[in-house]
């Protein structure tokens, strides 16, 4: 995954020492705190208290037969500010009202306000909240209390630099499940039945392709690697394990390369998109079962252990293919997205490694197919007004994605250029 493209440590304060920071020598003014909303001007405040908070997202597995727990950091909190004041003097209701209209101003990650405090340095943040407090005991003041949200990463930003190829490769993920695979003890002839079968899983997937001879019996004989180690007695799970990814990543390699204008073969029926097919055909692997029959422990563990990786290549299958489609449209992407997370859900992810490279992938599949989407994005001129629900219905595209990509500001009177995918 790329570097860390946000910095979130504290900002310089004005001075170490903290006299010299709120400046209260004998003939310093205290600098006060304030707020500074988008191209506008400080807004001082007295300072009387202040919470920053942040942390962690952690996620935590825990396990049965008293197996304690396990703890996986997943990304940075966002950091909170959380500062109470006041406003006072004799002419604090004009700075009340200057204070309000400064803080009414929306601030984004692109557009953020600015927070500046003596002892903690001057921060960009978004305003979450505000309260004023008045009371008719204290005349001449009134109490203040802001929870601020520390500025992130704009999205625009965040799709510019985090691009699909900055994050770990599908088959790096397969390799990583493979490392994990070869922990296991295996019951040799469990271990063998299953990569039988997933032998013809394979060959099974290979009929579904459309593409010249010649192409496809490179793809068969790729696969029938795997018979050739289970006819030479080989008994690691290593070296099984690897002659399948090798098999699986040959076919994605080989749907790239084929071309549909040239190396097509004649058909009688309709045409295939061989990818669509292909991903199809791995998405399924949810309701995997194979046919083995297993008495012991051991058995049970190796074909267990088979069927998840089965699983976990054929999510790295996917993805890869997933992130070569140019022409998936919205509907097809909604329902490639709920096989995959469907998939994702019934692999075992208790191994660290594993859950981390599994998520990587899923943010690299996701942010790929919204480009994609972005770059499939039409526009279609509505000459006659007609409503929102009519027009999503005869564009194909959701009306929360159209209202999302054009300004409607009438769900029952739309004309005029309107954008969707």
């Amino acid at each position: 995954m790329s570097e860390t493209i946000y910095e979130i440590s504290l900002p310089f304060v004005y001075d170490e020492k903290w006299r010299k920071a709120y400046r209260n020598g004998r003939d310093d003014i205290p600098r006060l705190s304030s707020y500074q909303s988008p191209e506008g001007q400080p807004i001082p405040f007295i300072y009387k208290s202040l919470d920053f908070s942040g942390g962690q997202s952690v996620d935590t597995s825990e396990y049965p037969f008293f197996g304690l727990w396990s703890n996986e950091a997943l990304n940075q909190k966002p950091q909170t500010i959380t500062v109470h004041g006041y406003l006072r003097g004799e002419y604090y209701l004009q700075q009340r009202t200057a204070f309000l209209d400064a803080l009414m101003i929306p601030t984004t990650d692109d557009s953020p306000g600015f927070f500046d405090h003596p002892l903690w340095g001057r921060f960009e943040v978004v305003v979450e909240s505000y309260n004023i407090q008045e009371s008719a005991d204290e005349n001449g003041q009134c109490e203040i209390s802001l929870t601020l949200k520390r500025a992130g990463v704009p999205l625009g930003t965040r799709a510019t630099i985090l691009s699909p190829d900055d994050f770990i490769k599908p088959k790096d993920v397969a390799l990583i499940a493979v490392e994990e695979f070869t922990q296991i003890k295996c019951d040799s002839v469990t271990l063998l039945q299953a990569f039988g079968q997933i032998k013809n899983l394979l060959l099974n997937g290979i009929g579904r392709i459309q593409a010249a001879q010649t192409k496809l019996n490179v793809l068969v004989n790729e696969i029938t690697g795997i018979s050739n180690l289970i006819a030479q007695g080989i008994q690691a799970p290593a070296e099984l394990a690897m002659a399948f990814v090798n098999a699986v990543f040959s076919v994605t390699g080989a749907l790239s390369s084929i071309s549909e204008s040239t190396e097509k073969v004649k058909k009688i029926f309709s045409d295939r998109d061989n990818k669509k097919v292909t991903v199809l055909s791995h998405l399924s692997a949810s309701s995997l079962a194979l046919p083995i029959e297993t008495v012991t422990v051991k058995q049970t563990e190796t074909k267990t252990a088979t069927e998840n990786l089965y699983r976990t290549v054929s999510l790295c299958a996917s993805a890869e293919l997933l992130m070569q489609m140019e022409d998936i449209t919205l509907n097809e992407m909604v329902g490639y997205w709920a096989l995959y997370t469907k998939l994702e859900n019934c692999i075992n992810l208790e191994n660290p490694d594993v859950y981390k490279a599994v998520s990587e992938m899923r943010a690299a599949v996701s942010q790929n197919l919204k480009q994609t989407a972005m770059n499939n994005e039409l526009k279609k001129n509505i000459a006659k007004p007609v409503p929102l629900l009519f027009l999503s219905h005869h564009l194909g595209c959701n009306d929360e994605k159209l209202r999302a990509m054009n300004v409607i500001e009438d769900s029952l009177l739309i004309s005029g250029e309107v954008a969707y995918v």
